[in-house]
């Protein structure tokens, strides 16, 4: 099974981008997928992955440059960072450690550097639809 998470505040902007993807998903019918949104990474969300095989984590993540940019890699926080409560790295560590759980993860996320606003709408949905299609197409190698 694969599990989608997408995260971020949905009054935040562009920070919602994860949570609008998997909004979007919710309208197709994915086979052995479960879809979550949340505010942010806590430690519960293990709970809700340990039956999963693949994890994919949407987000929003903050970089002057680059703006709507996709990028696909987990990186460890720093204190420069500016992101949620607890990191990717931290939610796969705790799966592998803890619950000697060892999943596929797999990041997406828009680079942007404003979560007051959706600065350019035509591009956020042209990235939140490249996004859907991707996912929805490997998808269905898995049918």
């Amino acid at each position: 099974m694969r599990a989608i998470v997408g995260f971020g505040n949905e009054l935040r902007g562009e920070d919602a981008f994860g949570v609008d993807v998997v909004n979007l998903l919710q309208k197709l019918s994915l086979k052995d997928t479960k879809l979550i949104t949340l505010f942010q990474l806590t430690p519960e969300l293990c709970m809700d992955l340990l039956d999963a095989d693949e994890v994919v984590f949407i987000d929003a993540a903050f970089c002057e440059d680059n703006q709507y940019a996709l990028a696909c890699s987990i990186q460890n926080q720093t204190s420069l960072t500016l992101s949620h409560h607890i990191s990717i790295n931290t939610i796969k560590e705790m799966l592998n450690i803890l619950y000697n759980h060892y999943p596929k993860i797999e990041v997406f996320s828009m680079l942007t550097c404003s979560f007051d606003e959706i600065k350019n709408r035509d591009l956020y949905e042209c990235r939140l639809n490249e996004i859907v299609k991707f996912i929805s197409t490997k998808n269905s190698i898995y049918k």
